[in-house]
């Protein structure tokens, strides 16, 4: 869940109208994304004394007195990432754009790439009307973390017309679907960074070095390590926005959410209860003990000629 949840904040931002500005132009921009979590939710919600996946999956101050962290006792109601854009329109109504991004109050970065064609662009005559339509393949990558690697790619269609006011400002709403496909690998983790397994063990120096037999100490530290499962999941998002442009300044601002609950595509996310009679895992958990659908907010600020 918590996986699940963190790469709905990687996701590629939609700030972008469906036309482009013209084979030679350029665009250079800084966004912000704002992502909603759940930082309350519990590991196991039909037990009681179950405790929150965001506290105990992420690093912080802890509960204890040496300030060594069992658990991270403040824990943000959403995640904030800011970003640098650069896009450069290609003949043919392609355009190609790329990004650095920085996740707020951690050490994590990602570096986003996309490509977009305007299927269709200009199309407004006195006669008809026909909005401007473009498709984008986009994905963005974490960089950061040795034991964490996530990736998101994601396939959009997108809506929009322009109306013009005066000779130089513009109005543009824009209207988009979404599919986001996240993919989430856990490394070899440490269970107990905070404790040195050499050191509770006290390796016997008259003897070759070795996990769990040869220490004078406790040698079970070595023992505290983990893979996670790997996360596959696929999720319809639908995306309102405007950007309004100004001679060569842009402003645009986004709100996009999940279509469906991120567990509706995918039956690996489906949550059941901790415990059946038999012994097997339980029932599955009510639609409010699932994983909920994400919202964000986008909003960029970026230079366009």
């Amino acid at each position: 869940s918590l996986a699940t949840e963190f790469t709905g904040a990687l996701i590629p931002p939609m700030l972008t109208p469906a036309r482009t500005r013209g084979p030679r132009s350029f665009y250079f921009g800084l966004d912000t994304s704002i992502t909603g979590i759940n930082p309350d939710a519990l590991v196991h919600p039909d037990q009681s004394g179950s405790r929150s996946y965001w506290h105990r999956g992420t690093e912080g101050t802890g509960s204890g007195s040496t300030g060594i962290a069992d658990e991270n006792r403040q824990v943000d109601g959403v995640l904030a990432w800011t970003r640098l854009t650069v896009r450069k329109a290609l003949p043919f109504g392609f355009e190609i754009g790329t990004n650095i991004g920085y996740l707020v109050n951690t050490s994590y970065w990602a570096l986003g790439i996309e490509i977009r064609w305007a299927i269709l662009e200009g199309w407004l005559t006195h006669d008809w009307w026909v909005p401007d339509i473009a498709v984008r393949g986009s994905a963005q990558t974490l960089v950061g973390d040795a034991e964490f690697n996530a990736t998101v790619a994601t396939v959009d269609l997108t809506i929009s017309n322009s109306i013009v006011i005066g000779d130089a400002f513009e109005l543009t709403p824009i209207l988009a679907g979404q599919v986001a496909w996240a993919f989430a690998d856990s490394e070899l983790v440490d269970l107990t960074p905070s404790t040195s397994a050499f050191s509770t063990c006290n390796p016997d120096p008259a003897t070759p070095t070795g996990p769990g037999s040869l220490c004078r100490g406790s040698g079970m530290d070595y023992n505290h390590n983990a893979v996670f499962p790997s996360i596959r999941t696929m999720r319809p998002r639908v995306i309102f926005g405007l950007q309004a442009r100004y001679e060569v300044f842009t402003l645009t601002g986004a709100f996009s959410f999940d279509a469906v609950p991120p567990h509706e595509t995918d039956s690996n996310l489906v949550r059941y209860a901790a415990s059946a009679p038999d012994g097997t895992r339980g029932a599955r958990l009510p639609e409010s003990q699932q994983d909920s659908r994400q919202w964000r907010i986008d909003v960029g600020v970026g230079i366009s000629y």
